[in-house]
Protein backbone atom coordinates (compact mmCIF):
# COMPACT_ATOMS: atom_id res chain seq x y z
CA UNK A 1 0.00 0.00 0.00
CA UNK A 2 3.20 2.12 0.23
CA UNK A 3 3.87 2.14 -3.34
CA UNK A 4 0.27 3.37 -4.44
CA UNK A 5 0.03 6.07 -1.21
CA UNK A 6 3.62 7.08 -3.13
CA UNK A 7 1.94 7.24 -6.76
CA UNK A 8 -1.16 9.01 -5.12
CA UNK A 9 1.28 11.92 -3.66
CA UNK A 10 3.07 12.08 -6.78
CA UNK A 11 -0.33 12.26 -9.06
CA UNK A 12 -1.35 15.04 -6.44
CA UNK A 13 1.60 16.87 -6.83
CA UNK A 14 0.91 17.40 -10.41
CA UNK A 15 -2.74 18.85 -9.96
CA UNK A 16 -1.20 21.14 -7.40
CA UNK A 17 1.85 21.00 -5.76
CA UNK A 18 0.45 22.42 -1.83
CA UNK A 19 -2.01 19.10 -1.90
CA UNK A 20 -0.86 16.73 0.47
CA UNK A 21 -2.45 13.09 1.00
CA UNK A 22 -2.77 12.99 4.63
CA UNK A 23 -4.03 9.12 5.12
CA UNK A 24 -5.10 6.57 2.67
CA UNK A 25 -7.42 3.80 4.16
CA UNK A 26 -8.71 1.03 2.21
CA UNK A 27 -11.73 -0.17 3.21
CA UNK A 28 -12.72 -2.66 0.98
CA UNK A 29 -11.33 -4.58 -2.07
CA UNK A 30 -12.43 -2.27 -4.45
CA UNK A 31 -12.37 1.02 -2.50
CA UNK A 32 -10.14 4.03 -1.71
CA UNK A 33 -10.53 6.19 1.19
CA UNK A 34 -8.34 9.49 0.26
CA UNK A 35 -7.97 12.22 3.37
CA UNK A 36 -6.03 15.17 1.70
CA UNK A 37 -4.95 18.34 3.08
CA UNK A 38 -3.90 21.49 1.63
CA UNK A 39 -2.63 25.41 3.03
CA UNK A 40 -5.82 26.85 1.52
CA UNK A 41 -7.89 24.39 3.06
CA UNK A 42 -10.00 21.73 1.54
CA UNK A 43 -13.43 22.15 0.22
CA UNK A 44 -16.35 20.04 -1.70
CA UNK A 45 -14.10 22.17 -4.94
CA UNK A 46 -11.18 20.65 -4.56
CA UNK A 47 -12.33 17.18 -3.44
CA UNK A 48 -13.97 17.05 -6.87
CA UNK A 49 -10.50 18.15 -8.90
CA UNK A 50 -8.68 15.92 -7.08
CA UNK A 51 -11.34 12.59 -7.63
CA UNK A 52 -11.17 13.50 -11.33
CA UNK A 53 -7.59 13.46 -11.86
CA UNK A 54 -7.22 10.38 -10.60
CA UNK A 55 -8.89 8.84 -13.53
CA UNK A 56 -6.55 5.46 -13.31
CA UNK A 57 -7.41 4.95 -10.01
CA UNK A 58 -11.27 5.08 -10.72
CA UNK A 59 -10.65 2.19 -13.13
CA UNK A 60 -10.11 0.13 -10.53
CA UNK A 61 -11.64 1.83 -6.89
CA UNK A 62 -14.46 3.52 -5.73
CA UNK A 63 -12.73 7.05 -4.72
CA UNK A 64 -13.95 8.68 -1.49
CA UNK A 65 -11.89 11.69 -1.32
CA UNK A 66 -12.25 14.14 1.68
CA UNK A 67 -10.74 16.14 4.31
CA UNK A 68 -9.23 15.24 8.13
CA UNK A 69 -11.06 18.26 8.90
CA UNK A 70 -9.70 22.09 10.92
CA UNK A 71 -8.61 19.79 14.17
CA UNK A 72 -5.94 18.27 12.05
CA UNK A 73 -4.66 21.57 10.49
CA UNK A 74 -5.07 22.99 14.55
CA UNK A 75 -2.79 19.98 15.68
CA UNK A 76 -0.04 20.03 12.96
CA UNK A 77 0.38 24.05 13.20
Amino acid sequence: MADLKDSIQEQLSELDSELDLVALEQPATESLRLFIDHPGGVDLALCERVTKHLTDLRAEYSLEVSSPGPKYRKEQS
